[in-house]
């Protein structure tokens, strides 16, 4: 039985392998600089390629991932999010936000994991946008591996939004031990701040959304957003099968006429975004990683 249940996944995964590898391939057929850049950096993540320079980056953060594991430090925050698919709450609820008291150890699991900060951290090597967004900073790591890429690039820079006070203190102290310079964190509620720091950059080139998995409100951040881009601005959703709502605002997202084409990794979707309103729908695109 046990090697039936063997012979069944390895045919599962060389399915898979094979169906990415088709994928890639047709996304470098487009031929552009951003289908380039994101087929470039999923296949880095894919194979685990990363330079001796990158790699140091990589465990240096991952060392401070696994001490905010290891912590046993309560974190008491308000949360101004969605909470857990469960809980249902309301527009009204989460713009007042709920007093949370959790261990820092938890807060930190919450974080991306390694595979999935590789893909942003590859995503910005490859891309190398000047002005960068992130919406829910939580404890700083997915950041720390946008802003090491831009570090490693040699220039742009990242806006991180967090809700929490207590979160993005311990985001910046984390910056700071890594020698990070490129990352700079604005506190506050994302309905009252993201208009201001838009406003402030003037054009986003690479924006990844998270830390607020409501429908209404994902969809409403991507329209407040999409003005700023550019030709070729990659804008990166987390948790697009969090819940039915989720998967309903990546569905109008990745098929909004303004996008070019679109990246479904599973938890994960990618948007690339076109010049103006493109005529028919935008391409897709299905990766496993």
């Amino acid at each position: 039985m046990l090697n039936i249940l063997h012979r069944l996944d390895v045919t599962r995964r060389l399915g898979m392998r094979f169906r990415n590898q088709r994928e890639l391939s047709r996304l470098r057929t487009r031929d552009t600089p951003a289908s380039s850049a994101i087929a470039d950096a999923l296949h880095a993540v894919l194979t685990k390629t990363v330079s001796s320079e990158e790699r140091r980056w990589i465990d240096r953060i991952e060392a401070i991932r696994r001490e905010l594991r290891a912590s046993t430090q309560p974190l008491q925050f308000m949360d101004y999010g969605a909470g857990s698919p469960a809980e249902n709450r309301n527009a009204e609820e989460m713009y007042e936000g709920k007093e949370v008291t959790i261990g820092i150890a938890e807060a930190c699991a919450a974080s991306k994991p390694p595979l999935w900060c590789l893909l942003l951290f590859m995503l910005i090597r490859k891309m190398r946008p000047a002005h960068c967004l992130e919406l829910g900073t939580n404890l700083g790591v997915s950041a720390a591996y946008l802003s090491a890429a831009l570090q490693l690039n040699g220039s742009g820079e990242l806006v991180t939004l967090e809700g929490a006070r207590s979160k993005a203190d311990l985001a910046a102290r984390n910056f700071l031990r890594l020698g990070l310079s490129r990352v700079s964190v604005v506190v506050g509620r994302f309905q009252d701040k993201l208009d201001e720091v838009l406003t402030r950059q003037d054009r986003i080139d690479f924006a990844f959304i998270d830390g607020h998995h409501d429908e209404h409100a994902t969809v409403d951040y991507f329209r407040k957003i999409i003005p700023f881009a550019r030709k070729d601005t990659v804008l990166v959703f987390d948790d697009i099968a969090w819940s039915a709502g989720m998967k309903r605002a990546w569905r109008t997202i990745s098929t909004d006429k303004r996008i070019l084409f679109a990246v479904d990794l599973g938890l994960v979707g990618l948007c690339v975004v076109g010049e103006g309103e493109i005529l028919g729908s935008p391409e897709q695109f299905k990766i496993r990683i």
